[in-house]
């Protein structure tokens, strides 16, 4: 695995044993399609970076620009990897790493940053039914003052799982599928 662009493009960051836990990284591939999306370059971005598993999301765009990214995982042994890929980088600084369930404690959150993320990624495990999504559940309860008025929030789900056109104040703009993997875009 390794980062597709910015200043880092072409660094190998550190992923799980196949079979230590499970941990699903996006594609090299489809995180190189994701930001052609979004632009190449994300100067003063503030990202977060939640289910962030790696943390090559987030690392990706400190590479190309982001200012800062907070990430959100419960695993311990993802928020193991995600310290060591920072240090690797050189990007202990620009970032924040945070232990917590999601979606349930995203509205601790709102005690820290109100109005600051430009860019979220959702990328939580696959779920086998709508009803059971994590991915939907969390835009269903994600608080929007965290976000700045033109936020971004991308979601990754499994083709064929179909969220939905708006939820909550989210609207969809763009939907792309990759395989198994299907890119949401949302915004206010």
């Amino acid at each position: 695995m390794q980062i597709t662009g910015g200043f880092l493009k072409g660094l190998k960051l550190y992923s799980p044993p196949s079979k230590s836990f499970e941990i699903r990284p996006l594609r090299s591939r489809i995180r190189k399609a994701l930001f052609d999306i979004l632009g190449q370059e994300l100067y003063g971005y503030k990202v977060l970076d939640l289910f962030a598993g790696t943390g090559a999301l987030g690392i990706e765009a400190l590479s190309r620009g982001a200012e800062y990214v907070v990430f959100v995982d419960l695993s311990s042994e993802s928020l193991k990897i995600i310290q060591k890929n920072l240090e690797k980088t050189g990007l202990v600084g620009k970032a924040q790493i945070l232990k917590l369930k999601l979606p349930d404690s995203l509205k601790k959150l709102t005690n820290l940053w109100k109005r600051f993320f430009n860019l979220v990624f959702i990328t939580p495990p696959y779920s086998s039914s709508l009803e059971k999504s994590l991915s939907l559940k969390t835009l269903r309860d994600f608080p929007e003052e965290l976000l700045s008025e033109k936020a971004i929030l991308v979601v990754e789900e499994k083709t064929g799982l179909e969220l939905p056109e708006k939820i909550e104040v989210f609207i969809l703009f763009k939907k792309k599928s990759y395989g198994e993997t299907c890119l949401w875009f949302y915004k206010i």
